[in-house]
């Protein structure tokens, strides 16, 4: 029985083993600056960590099992001056090539700073890949992983949905430190990201390797920043609110500096550092988000005054009036946090990675029931709350076997909630409909006709045709609640 459970825990476990992983290396050769010979013995390190290798017969060397990012590297040989480079970029699953000049310590030269620079090819890629670091995040003029994606050729980002080759949405595969965080039911990105958190972002269209199953027309990889060697800090504050009015008093229609503001403001801050001992890492982040109007349009306002004539039955007519601007009851509020832990007990290395969200949005042009962006108009105080969570967990174990090969296994969780529902009633649905539960919340429908003993929801004004409105304190919320989960585990073979 025994041999049996063994045996069916191999077989689940053997799709996900794969001759690949997230650590990417440095290789390269040291030699003598004057004759060109091979440094047989030389050290190379990896500054800040445990990471190193001595060079071969041929004066070869190589690291791996570095997870992406920025390094510096120094090599050093006894009776030669050493030499350290900064700027070096790895990238996962990939290869960067370092070589090294030594002079003789009988070699006076001048105190020499080498920065790295970006190879314009990139060797060992086999396949389309388009490769977004956190030099270029922070360098675009844009904010949001869909939005950075879509300048990707290849790319489409339509209904913050992303297509790649004209693929379907359940056809691209999302990876986060090498685990799928892809929406199991419906296909997408599971899992909220804030791009600064993140180091590399990965765009493959094709030539992926097996372990990426169930992704026909692309896959997007992406890692999370670790700890530095030094205590970093940085905080970033965007906002359009001039006034500084809180969330509820910032908007109210009028024009500064010659346009409207949206109520936005973007609050992020970064911690990176060692934990104490060096060879532990931390990066940590926080942000915060809110916007008045999470799709701000120039819409100029509305002012039309008293429209429709009076009915004897139904009476509808209403004075039309809207004001330009960031629309009432279409908020969004976000609150991210993430962070790593790297405890490097070489040749065991742990990688703890994990981030959660909390979403509050309102849809007020776009509820379940109303039948155009612009018939709920007249009821933005009763619109549709949508409380939205998701978050991903990963461990990572790697054990360095050889200067060439190691093992890492990962075990990795991630989840989605979708919470929607009237503002009033909330979850209770089946009373959305009940004239005396919407009385008992502050709302009264009327009998339609007088005559009538049936109590109806005013859930249209016809005031022109084919226009119509939804009547304030209509239920125009739909209801849901949804869970999804993914738990991921792997084994990768590093060689």
């Amino acid at each position: 029985m025994n041999r049996l459970y063994t045996v069916l825990v191999f077989l689940l476990l053997l799709p996900s083993i794969a001759l690949a992983g997230t650590a990417g290396k440095i290789k390269g050769k040291v030699i003598d600056l004057s004759t060109g010979d091979p440094l047989i013995g030389a050290n190379v390190l990896v500054v800040g960590t445990s990471f190193g290798s001595a060079t071969d017969v041929n004066g070869e060397y190589v690291i791996s099992n570095l997870d992406a990012g920025v390094y510096e590297v120094r090599a050093s040989y006894i009776g030669y001056q050493a030499i350290t480079v900064s700027n070096i970029r790895v990238n996962a699953d990939l290869t960067t090539e370092l070589n090294f000049e030594l002079p003789a310590e009988g070699i006076e030269v001048d105190v020499v700073v080498v920065v790295a620079q970006r190879p314009l090819v990139q060797k060992d890629l086999t396949n389309a890949t388009r490769i977004i670091d956190s030099d270029d995040i922070f360098a675009l003029p844009i904010r949001g992983i869909d939005q950075i994606l879509q300048l990707t050729p290849g790319i489409v980002v339509q209904d913050e949905t992303v297509f790649i080759r004209g693929g379907r949405q359940d056809e691209v595969g999302f990876y986060l430190e090498g685990v799928s965080i892809t929406n199991p039911l419906l296909g997408g990105r599971n899992v909220t990201i804030n791009s600064v958190a993140v180091e590399e972002i990965q765009v493959q269209a094709g030539g992926y390797t097996a372990e990426f199953g169930g992704a026909n027309s692309g896959i997007v990889r992406q890692q999370f920043k670790s700890g530095t060697p030094e205590y970093k800090a940085r905080i970033i504050y965007i906002t359009d609110n001039i006034t500084f009015k809180g969330k509820d008093e910032r908007y109210d229609g009028k024009e500064r500096l010659g346009t409207r503001w949206y109520g936005y403001s973007d609050f992020i801050a970064t911690l990176s550092g060692p934990l104490g001992d060096p060879r532990f890492k931390l990066f940590g982040l926080f942000s915060y988000g809110f916007q008045a109007d999470k799709n701000p349009q120039p819409y100029p306002g509305i002012n039309l005054g008293p429209i429709g004539d009076p009915d004897p039955t139904t009476g509808d007519t209403v004075n039309l009036v809207y004001p330009a601007g960031a629309l009432l009851k279409n908020s969004l509020e976000t609150i991210t946090g993430t962070g790593t832990i790297t405890l490097d007990f070489n040749p065991i290395i742990f990688r703890l990675v994990g981030t959660y969200t909390e979403q509050q949005t309102f849809d007020s042009f776009s509820s379940t029931r109303a039948p155009g962006n612009i018939a709920n108009i007249l009821n933005s105080a009763r619109t549709e709350v949508n409380d939205l969570s998701d978050g991903a967990f990963n461990i990572k174990g790697t054990h360095i076997l050889t200067e060439n090969t190691s093992y890492e296994i990962s075990a990795g969780y991630s989840f989605n909630n979708i919470d929607k529902y009237d503002p009033l009633l909330k979850d209770n649905f089946l009373a959305y409909g009940d004239s005396v539960a919407n009385a008992q919340v502050g709302v009264f429908w009327t009998r339609r006709p007088e005559n009538s003993t049936r109590y109806t929801r005013e859930n249209r004004f016809n005031l022109f045709s084919p226009f119509t409105f939804n009547a304030p304190g209509d239920v125009t919320a739909g209801y849901q609640k949804a869970r999804n989960e993914n738990l991921n585990f792997n084994l990768a073979v590093l060689q």
